[in-house]
């Protein structure tokens, strides 16, 4: 793939894209877990759970910064099966993910044009054409988009701290839990959507072999973080605050469109009145589609990178005739965009939330092993490493395991079955293609022999054994975690 020149600020735009465009879905943890609680996981997550990714992230970059991100990286690690299944959890995240971004520009359109089914498909089928032919052009348009969109979508919800604050009249605060009674409820009702709300950052690194200057990610995630908190906080801060006493019940993702619902269009409809819903509408359906415009981007190449290595099929690997862009990685995206937009948005959610959680849950393993691979005293001075020698690398990756760990743990017994078919879905996977094309073999086979007996790379069947044990122990873990609450 051809080199492109994208500035630090581009790829933190990008970043903004990816993770956040906007304080969209957080309507839903305030009216089922409380004001006070969706205030403090939107302040706390940034320090415990993005901040360590971003950090995780930004240095395994620089010590690999290549096409495929996470694949690459867990690939040099820890060989062939983790890297494949570290690449299978984040292209099946990215299929299915894309759908729900076109599924909620479909509803916001219908909202503001008043379309039916058929006018609501026809939105999302224009959309998906036209962001697939952005990302065909190649992924400096991509930036240029994604910058554009990220500072028209951090006006208008500037303009909601602004309007929230000159009508300040309530404890943003109070209460603290939905049901004071069953607080545990009302934590697990909402740590994973606020998980949701800060997942993403290492989609950027999926690219990082077409950036002409790797090191702008590191600093790029700088610029991003902070923003990206900010842009979840200050706007719930201040319309929880502008809204009368009580008023939090009545949240959901279509306030300011209802009047029986409140959210953040809802003050742009006090301030502005309808000329302000109609903005904040439109502004709602720029953000889903510069999510949608990144992930096109991130998505096309995960595919990719496994096809390159022999581990799924050839045709994914096409590129156009200037080297700018994977068209067959863009157009199947495009295509499950389509498929999985005729899902609600909470199911798109519960499908994907597994493979997010088994990634971050294996990116510190990653980043450690990274570097007795490449000691960082042997790197160069400006290369970016996490601070604090081993010590800062092991709690940036013990709060990413047991964070990503805990909410994954959080799934009804019953629910959590289908969380393992997820999991082991890589597995399959692996087997069947690596049994079809040969994987590694075929480039190096003196260094990655096949066993003759299972057509697998030698030592597969321990390392399928292994990851059954750890699939047997998060389920025993489910199971406690789930009597726990039952009894709390």
């Amino acid at each position: 793939m051809r080199k492109s020149n994208i500035s630090a600020l581009g790829i933190a735009f990008m970043l903004f894209c990816l993770v956040s465009a906007g304080a969209f879905g957080i309507e839903e943890i305030i009216s089922s877990s409380g004001p006070g609680l969706t205030l403090i996981i939107l302040i706390v997550l940034p320090v415990v759970w993005a901040h360590p990714i971003s950090r995780l992230v930004a240095e395994a970059n620089a010590v690999l910064p290549r096409e495929g991100g996470i694949y690459a990286w867990a690939k040099e690690a820890f060989g062939e099966f983790w890297g494949f299944q570290a690449g299978w959890w984040t292209s099946m995240d990215t299929y299915i993910s894309s759908g729900a971004y076109i599924a909620m520009v479909g509803g916001y359109t219908a909202q503001l044009l008043t379309l039916d089914d058929a006018g609501s498909f026809i939105v999302k089928l224009l959309v998906v054409g036209c962001f697939t032919v952005i990302n065909l052009v190649g992924l400096v348009e991509v930036e240029r988009i994604s910058s554009f969109f990220s500072v028209l979508i951090l006006v208008v919800f500037g303009m909601a701290v602004v309007f929230g604050f000159m009508n300040w009249q309530t404890n943003p605060f109070d209460p603290i839990f939905a049901d004071p009674d069953a607080p545990m409820d009302c934590l697990a009702q909402s740590i994973g959507l606020g998980i949701w709300m800060y997942c993403g950052y290492e989609c950027i690194a999926a690219m990082s072999g077409e950036y002409e200057d790797s090191r702008n990610v590191a600093k790029g995630f700088r610029i991003a973080l902070p923003l990206i908190a900010l842009s979840y906080i200050l706007p719930t801060l201040a319309c929880l605050g502008a809204y009368p006493v009580g008023s939090w019940t009545e949240w959901g993702i279509e306030g300011g469109f209802s009047d029986e619902v409140l959210g953040f269009g809802t003050i742009f409809s006090q301030v502005l009145g309808h000329t302000g819903v109609a903005i904040f509408l439109i502004v709602a359906i720029m953000s889903q589609c510069t999510i949608y415009n990144t992930y096109l981007a991130s998505g096309s190449r995960s595919f990719w990178v496994l096809s390159e290595d022999n581990l799924f099929p050839q045709f994914i690997r096409k590129v156009d005739r200037s080297g700018r862009s994977p068209y067959v990685g863009v157009l199947t995206i495009a295509l499950s965009s389509l498929v999985f937009s005729q899902f609600d948005f909470v199911s798109i959610v519960e499908m994907n939330i597994v493979f997010i959680l088994a990634r971050y849950m294996f990116l510190g393993f990653i980043v450690g092993r990274l570097r007795k691979l490449y000691p960082v005293e042997q790197r160069p001075s400006d290369m970016y490493v996490i601070g604090g020698g081993k010590l800062g690398l092991g709690l940036y990756a013990a709060l990413t395991f047991c964070i990503a760990t805990f909410v994954l743990c959080l799934n009804p017994v019953a629910d959590f079955l289908a969380t393992m078919l997820f999991l082991a879905s890589g597995v399959v996977a692996y087997v069947v293609f690596k049994r079809l094309y040969g994987g590694l073999s075929q480039v190096d086979p003196e260094r990655h022999p096949l066993d003759p007996k299972t057509r697998l790379a030698v030592g597969d069947t321990k390392r399928i054994g292994l990851f059954v044990l750890m699939t047997a122990g998060l389920f025993v873990l489910n199971a406690l975690m789930n009597a726990f609450l039952l009894t709390a």
